[in-house]
């Protein structure tokens, strides 16, 4: 499939529209009536493991189950009448599916929802119980996401991206927003990264209130788009390999969520399977949440030491909707 063209249709247009400090409050105040202030709790044990204050950002508590909810409501805030009458179309591993799903409950917006064919079952099911259209198309995210564009072109819906999108990230960001509120003098934050536009609006929003904070970024070995993006210095395409962090597979990135990445992110590293899974059992081991493989990449990289804590520390995790067989598995 041509995956290019709709790609470009993403990058070059809305990459004029620029993500700052004010459309991320902004966010904050409109999805507010909504949206969970997550808890920001220490971690006694990564705490004396690694010999500095570890906090986690407990999106894993949010609505749906993942942050995703943020951008995806705030998105669909900022929807005219007129777009909402013509109903919105996404693509999705799940969790942003999820997100919408939710935000078009809450708005009365028709929507149609395409997951790839190998998306997790426990994300499929949650999606079921919405009354949206759900099509399970595509060997992987990014065909997933060329399908959608064909509907969007076919139906004339309004196309939510899941994390290409200025609005995306503005709800995105808020996360940063109350971690900076919630702990002063934070000097890491820890941030997983698939496509970018959560560490985009998390970055922004963190330095934009502490300019001294060191935001950090994890990918899964098995799916680097955004560190080989780095890498290349541009949008390249990435080998995706079977991986328990779902959540963030997928071959590419887009020019907004690089670009914004290379401006307010201080490093993006990448961390094996092993790691991941060693990161779920001690979150259920030590904290008792139950967490996908997405959600515990950021622990992953202390655990490998990909990254070293200085300082107050916040790691974001990021969500719950891991399949019953996974877990099993790992523990």
């Amino acid at each position: 499939m041509a995956y290019t063209v709709h790609r470009a249709k993403i990058t070059t247009g809305l990459f004029l529209l620029k993500v700052n400090a004010k459309s991320i409050l902004s966010a904050r105040d409109r999805i507010a009536a909504r949206v969970r202030r997550t808890p920001l709790e220490e971690s006694l044990h990564l705490s004396k493991r690694f010999d500095t204050g570890i906090f986690l950002k407990l999106e894993n508590w949010q609505k749906t189950g993942s942050f995703k909810i943020r951008g995806a409501l705030n998105k669909m805030l900022t929807l005219t009448r007129k777009e909402r009458q013509k109903g919105v179309v996404t693509a999705s591993a799940g969790n942003h599916a999820l997100g919408v799903a939710q935000a078009a409950a809450w708005l009365g917006i028709r929507t149609t929802i395409f997951v790839p064919e190998g998306a997790s079952q426990a994300k499929v099911k949650a999606l079921q119980a919405y009354d949206l259209d759900l099509i399970q198309q595509g060997v992987d995210y990014d065909e997933s996401e060329e399908l959608a564009w064909q509907f969007q072109e076919r139906a004339g819906a309004v196309f939510i991206h899941a994390f290409s999108d200025p609005e995306i990230i503005a709800g995105q960001g808020t996360i940063g927003l109350e971690i900076v509120d919630e702990l002063p003098g934070v000097e890491t934050v820890i941030v997983p990264i698939g496509g970018g536009g959560l560490i985009s609006g998390v970055a922004l929003a963190a330095k934009s209130q502490n300019g001294g904070v060191k935001v950090q970024g994890v990918q899964s070995e098995a799916s680097p788009a955004m560190y080989d993006a780095l890498q290349a210095g541009k949008v390249v395409e990435s080998p995706v390999h079977e991986t328990i962090a779902d959540g963030l597979a997928g071959r590419f990135v887009t020019d907004l969520t690089l670009g914004l990445v290379q401006e307010y992110v201080d490093d993006v590293v990448l961390v094996p399977e092993q790691a991941i899974a060693d990161a779920v059992r001690l979150l259920f081991d030590w904290e008792h949440f139950i967490v996908e493989g997405s959600a515990a990449v950021c622990v992953a990289a202390l655990l490998a030491e990909r990254v070293r804590p200085q300082g107050k520390t916040a790691v974001v995790i990021t969500g719950r909707n891991i399949a019953p067989e996974t877990v099993r598995q790992i523990l």
